[in-house]
């Protein structure tokens, strides 16, 4: 019986090390316009690219998400921190590019957390379109 449990046990443990190394799912999202037609895509946050169809025309791209260096400087001789600190952060802020194999672009600017996201597209024919991914 000991025997058995301890077998479960570790069977379990490489189970949840395996599940939890793995990498990160696609989020799909849709695009709507002005006139609310839903069009479809799909994020991929392991290696930060972005797909949509538009149409039946495929969009594909990458995107970034915004980080920076903070820098900063202590005066007096009572501060905590040592007299030079630098941070490095990142936001949930992200720009996408997507180019179709017609040319034609697709910018994105959004909010992404998680497995949610919200914010637009535009075309550089001047369409907009409301992004909006949410699965929880």
């Amino acid at each position: 019986m000991k025997n058995t449990i301890k077998s479960v046990s570790v069977g379990l443990f490489a189970l949840a090390m395996v599940t939890g190394c793995a990498a990160p799912q696609p989020v799909p999202f849709q695009l709507v316009d002005a006139a609310s037609k839903i069009q479809k895509g799909t994020l991929f946050p392991g290696d930060q690219r972005i797909e949509a169809v538009i149409d039946g025309q495929l969009y594909k791209g990458f995107y970034m998400v915004a980080s920076g260096v903070a820098h900063s400087q202590t005066f007096g001789a009572r501060q905590p921190l040592s007299r030079n600190t630098v941070a490095t952060f990142s936001s949930n802020s992200v720009r996408a590019q997507l180019v179709s194999d017609q040319g034609q672009r697709l910018l994105c600017d959004f909010l992404f957390e998680s497995r949610r996201a919200i914010g637009e597209c535009r075309s550089t024919a001047g369409a907009v379109y409301q992004l909006s991914a949410d699965e929880k």
